[in-house]
């Protein structure tokens, strides 16, 4: 089948008429009639039954479909591609994905101050997980990933910016630091499993010969934060989400002291921009200001 026999097939499957495909794709009626008209007589059976004036689809277009689909996604994924290599190319654009315990602490104020600077340059932030931001920048939809945890993926460069402390925070208690084993786990909230601060902890359990069940486990940083505000009981987040989200009680660190690598992502064919090394340097500044001012308790 030509691409464009597809895109009429995939019209007709999409809105269930050949008069609307024929609108969505800007064309008359007897032209898409006509493309369809080809497309089974090259593939040498029919694709719809025309049932009181509907195409219905066959066995065999319903077991194309799939397919179709694929394809259509992966044209997607290109023209997204070929717009994000137009609108970068001149320097003056990058698009960043973060994770969103950091895309509701420091990264607005990253962008806020750089933004300040560089009114004229684009900036889009996206705040997603850790697997969706390799997913992305693999695909070019990102310039730059700021993540927990370390990332070792072919194609991509991962840059360590800081340490961000592990910290408890609990209603119950004033006075740190907290050994693991002291932590009452009838009332803790953890991360999910999929989490790498999770997995840290997971391991850090394990070490101290304790095995923590949380009673509620949540995705983010922020939500463990705001159930702990809402006296849901005690959790152990990253030590900006703390510090930034309002009404919590003070942050107490942890003994042994642990902490999450915070690293910046990019891919590794690709030189920095200016733009991103600007970003880089702002956000080390920030996250440096920010754990001057955690509480060391």
């Amino acid at each position: 089948m030509r691409l464009r026999q597809i895109e009429v097939f995939y019209a007709i499957m999409s809105t269930g008429s050949l008069r609307r495909a024929a609108e969505v794709l800007h064309v008359s009626q007897p032209a898409a009639s006509k493309v369809l008209r080809y497309a089974e007589q090259s593939l040498g059976f029919a694709l719809f039954e025309r049932t009181g004036g509907r195409l219905v689809p066959t066995r065999e277009a319903r077991i194309m479909l799939p397919h179709v689909n694929t394809i259509f996604e992966k044209i997607s994924d290109l023209k997204r591609l070929t717009e994000n290599l137009r609108y970068a190319r001149n320097g003056h654009a990058i698009s960043i994905g973060c994770v969103p315990s950091l895309g509701l602490s420091i990264v607005p104020r990253v962008i806020q101050s750089y933004h300040a600077k560089h009114p004229g340059n684009e900036l889009t932030i996206d705040t997603l997980h850790g697997p969706e931001i390799v997913s992305r920048l693999l695909n070019h939809d990102l310039d730059l990933g700021i993540v927990f945890g370390t990332y070792e993926q072919q194609g991509l460069t991962a840059c360590h910016i800081a340490d961000i402390p592990l910290v408890l925070i609990d209603k119950q208690r004033t006075e740190g630091p907290v050994a693991l084993e002291d932590i009452d786990h009838a009332r803790y909230i953890g991360l999910s499993e999929n989490d790498p601060t999770a997995r840290l902890l997971d391991m850090a359990w394990e070490d101290a010969d304790h095995a923590a069940v949380p009673v509620v486990r949540v995705r983010t940083h922020y939500m463990a934060a705001e159930l702990v505000r809402l006296g849901g009981g005690c959790a152990i987040v990253d030590g900006l989400t703390a510090l930034h989200h309002p009404g919590l009680p003070v942050p107490l660190s942890l003994k042994p002291p642990l902490g999450m690598a915070c690293t910046v992502l990019f891919r590794a064919d690709h030189a920095l921009s200016h733009i991103s090394k600007d970003i880089l340097a702002l956000l080390q500044l920030e996250i440096k200001q920010d754990l001057a001012s955690l509480p060391a308790v």
